[in-house]
Parts: C-alpha cells; sequence; structure tokens
C-alpha cells in the first residue's frame, strides 16, 4: 500500500461525510425539541447535513416527526457524545490530568509509567475512532428513515 493510497482511504474515513453525520446526531434532539413547535427545524437540519429531501413540512407532520424522534435523538446524542468523549480523553491521555480526570499511573491500564499509559489508552481511541463512521451511518440511516417515512421525501448519503 502506498502512502498515497492510505491518506485517501483515511480521508475518506475521516471525511466531512463522518462530520456532518457526527454535527447531525449531536444537534437532532434541540433541534426536535425546536420542531415540537411547528417550525421544521429537524427537517431543515437533516436537510443540510444528512442530505435527506423531505416533502412535507406542515405543522402536524412536523410536530408528529418531532415527537417520534424523541427517543433515537436522545440515544444519538448519548451513544455519539459517548463515543467521542472516547475518542478524545483516549487520545490525549496526557491532558486528562488538566481537567481533573488524573489518578495514579500505578492502576492505569499500561501503567505504571506514563508511556504504557498512553499508548494502551490511545489504542482504545484509535479503535473508537476507527469505529465512529460505522456508528454514525448506522444511527444517521434510522434518522433518515424515520424523516422519509413520517414527511415523505428521498434520503441522500
Amino acid at each position: 500500500m502506498t502512502i498515497t493510497a492510505s491518506r485517501t482511504g483515511l480521508r475518506a474515513h475521516l471525511g466531512r461525510t463522518l462530520w456532518l453525520r457526527s454535527a447531525y446526531t449531536l444537534t437532532a434532539l434541540p433541534a426536535a425539541l425546536a420542531s415540537l413547535t411547528g417550525a421544521p427545524v429537524q427537517a431543515s437540519l437533516a436537510q443540510r447535513l444528512l442530505d435527506v429531501e423531505p416533502k412535507r413540512t406542515g405543522r402536524f407532520p412536523t410536530i408528529v416527526h418531532a415527537l417520534l424522534s424523541l427517543p433515537l435523538n436522545v440515544v444519538s446524542l448519548l451513544l455519539v457524545g459517548y463515543a467521542w468523549s472516547i475518542v478524545v480523553l483516549n487520545l490525549l491521555y496526557p491532558g486528562r490530568w488538566l481537567i481533573g480526570m488524573g489518578g495514579t499511573l500505578d492502576d492505569a491500564w499500561g501503567g505504571p509509567t506514563l508511556t504504557g499509559a498512553w499508548a494502551v489508552h490511545a489504542l482504545g481511541g484509535l479503535v473508537m475512532l476507527a469505529l465512529m463512521p460505522v456508528i454514525l451511518k448506522a444511527l444517521t440511516a434510522l434518522h433518515a428513515r424515520l424523516l422519509v417515512g413520517v414527511l415523505g421525501g428521498t434520503m441522500g448519503r
């Protein structure tokens, strides 16, 4: 495998779609709460970030979709928020002490040295980073199907 091929693969894996899906899953709950007023905030968000084209955005269908999507929005926010925190906290393991999450290296995975603990935690962070596109694709597919099922329309990515 050439360096160019590995860079292209990494860019595709951690590209724009990953960040758009992350943004959607992290903001879908507040958007749904705003949509309970009848404003198609969540449908507009899905249109911009997930490339979903809703057919109907009237007051009643918007409120129905907002209500039906609340459980999925809560699960998405918690799951994706937790997964991204695993990535960040493990890749930046030594920085945990700056936010009061330190401890002793004696009982840390990979301890008792900082190098060993960081190596083990970084591996966990990299594994979660590799899983993020799969997790996000599955969650946003559910979001898109629910939106199209309630409001009609078409799905893009």
